[in-house]
């Protein structure tokens, strides 16, 4: 009998970006007629105790949708003389060139993992992919890159035209639930476009392509698609359509965020309840997040080079759906999106040394978000401290005492960017972190959670992976005075000094410190990193599953996919 902590892998051997839980089938997802929504998700929108010790048996497979990543030229539909419309992508016809979404599934009785079928992804390259949170049959990808057609050349030479093109579309794929390989995907003549193979548009959405003073093409390229929080499965009545048309009639009045690459493209929120007429509900135009830096000469300009390496990273308020934070070079801007994007609601100024890379929300408590930096780091921070423009009324209302700037700073884990935090949607004491060294950590982070773990047992460190990380809670003036240092070291770097490579020996006070000491203090004791997990590239994307609170999986650019557990003992310790 195979452990049930035991990882399992599979390779998809091509380059990928994306890895999106899939919805389980709905008879799993919706609570029981007899039972309210609120006891069925435990009354806090996550999952009771109860019900997992209940459910948990029911879930045998899990899945997960991977889009591959092959850069490659494609080309638009039409002849060029008016015939056909030459805005459609067509991806080229080639099999060891095509994009394609993956179906994975992991089967927990027989601990594999396997393909289960695959789509040719029409628009090409897969930049962005979001799964439906309910129907597991829907999914909003953005394809596209560099494209090709006669028409397209002949205005290129005149300067009129561009040379790329990006499309986001909600497709509805076909036979999600059953099986099938690659091997009835290709027609007699060996396309790899056969008729079988496609996928189903239900709606194109234009992100970036009004209102847009760029002819490039790159504004249409969008680095994250987010669902609202309202259509989690716990608000879920069991008809997409319906919730969708609920989501959009709240104030905000959206369901759907699309996320510009950089900030040359924007962040728009649309209406799509429809399915015929998208709507753009709120935008933040051309120019993408607004900066926060002061001043006519932005002296963190020559990082902007190095933040466009990565996809600028936006988290949904999942207990207020008229906010979200979005990552703006190193600092986090904060919408309230009844508002005209103009007036951003607030900014964590200089969140982390050399860029952000990633926000999250924890959906359990309020206001406490993650963040995490490509100077190594991940932050936990509580919103009504950090957001500046609270600090400044704060500091006009006579108090005493400034508080604290950050919760928790664990740095550690990765030594190179961190470039992914995702909290478990289910118990927010776990974290995943992945990095651009091809490290994916587990995180136990208790102290910031809605349910810090009390009495814990002096060995409960040792039994636990003892990576290296160190806690710093900045406090009062010292932890200004530490940002203050920090922003010291990024105008150095925009004066022409080189950045030093972040370590895990970087201020890693807890590997210089003896360890046995560490494991007898109580903060270190309630945070600790449980797993560690080197990937065989670099790590690409994480997703938490959709069925099971107590299963991950981690993605390297490689197309590498492992599901791992949590192990029992850290479930216990949450539970119990």
């Amino acid at each position: 009998m195979f452990s049930s902590n035991q990882a399992v892998d599979y390779s998809l051997n091509r380059p990928c970006r994306c890895l999106s839980a899939v919805a389980p089938p709905s008879s799993s997802s919706k609570p029981s007629p007899s039972k309210p929504a609120e006891e069925a998700d435990g009354g806090d929108g996550g999952w009771g105790d109860d019900d997992y010790l209940e459910t948990a048996s029911s879930f045998a497979s899990h899945r997960f949708l991977a889009g591959s990543a092959i850069p490659s030229v494609s080309k638009l539909g039409g002849d060029g003389d008016g015939g056909g419309d030459t805005n459609n992508i067509l991806e080229e016809d080639d099999d060891e060139r095509t994009n394609r979404l993956y179906l994975l599934q992991y089967h927990e009785d027989s601990n594999e993992l396997t393909q289960e079928r695959s789509w040719v992804h029409p628009s090409g390259e897969v930049w962005a992919m979001a799964c439906h949170p309910t129907r597991g049959d829907w999914a909003a990808t953005c394809g596209g890159g560099a494209v090709f057609s006669a028409a397209v050349e002949g205005e290129a030479k005149k300067g009129g035209a561009p040379l790329t093109k990006f499309q986001t579309t909600l497709w509805r794929i076909s036979e999600m639930g059953e099986g099938g390989g690659d091997e009835d995907e290709f027609d007699s003549e060996g396309s790899a476009l056969a008729s079988g193979s496609k996928l189903e548009p239900v709606v194109t959405i234009p992100h970036g392509e009004e209102n847009s003073a760029s002819t490039t093409g790159w504004e249409q390229r969008v680095g994250q698609i987010l669902w609202s929080p309202l259509l989690s499965p716990s608000n879920s009545s069991g008809d997409a359509l319906y919730d969708l048309a609920d989501a959009s009639s709240s104030d905000g009045g959206g369901n759907l965020i699309t996320v510009g690459w950089d900030a040359q493209s924007p962040i728009s929120l649309w209406d799509i309840s429809s399915l015929s007429d998208v709507k753009e509900v709120w935008s933040t135009g051309g120019s993408g997040a607004a900066s926060s830096r002061r001043g006519g000469k932005n002296r963190f300009a020559k990082l902007a080079s190095m933040h466009s390496a990565l996809p600028r990273r936006v988290s949904w308020d999942p207990h207020d759906t008229h906010n979200l934070l979005a990552t703006a070079g190193v600092d986090v801007v904060a919408y309230d999106m009844r508002a005209p994007a103009s007036s951003g609601a607030g900014v964590i100024r200089s969140a982390h040394r050399y860029g952000v890379a990633d926000v999250c929300h924890n959906h359990l408590q309020t206001n406490v978000v993650v963040t995490a930096g490509m100077d190594g780091v991940m932050k936990f921070w509580d919103l009504r401290m950090h957001l500046s423009n609270g600090l400044e009324a704060l500091a006009g209302s006579g108090c005493g005492q400034m508080p604290p700037p950050l919760l928790k700073a664990v740095r550690g884990g990765h030594s190179h960017w961190t470039t992914r935090a995702l909290y478990n949607p289910s118990y927010d004491q776990l974290v995943l972190s992945g990095g651009s060294d091809g490290i994916a950590n587990l995180w136990r982070i208790s102290s910031c959670s809605s349910a810090p773990l009390l009495d814990l047992d002096d060995d409960d460190e040792a039994d636990a992976d003892e990576g290296s990380f160190d806690d710093h809670e900045m406090e009062g003036e010292d932890g200004e005075e530490k940002i203050n240092e920090e922003e010291d070291e990024q105008e150095g770097w925009a004066e022409g000094n080189a950045p030093p490579t972040p370590t895990s020996d970087d201020g890693d006070e807890y590997d210089k410190e003896d360890k046995g000491k560490a494991s007898r203090n109580e903060s270190s004791a309630s945070d600790i990193r449980v797993t560690r997990f080197e990937c065989s590239d670099v790590t690409a994307d994480l997703a938490w599953s959709a069925s099971d609170p107590w299963i991950y999986a981690t993605m390297s650019s490689d197309g590498a996919v492992v599901v791992h557990h949590v192990p029992s003992k850290e479930k216990y310790k949450i539970l119990l």
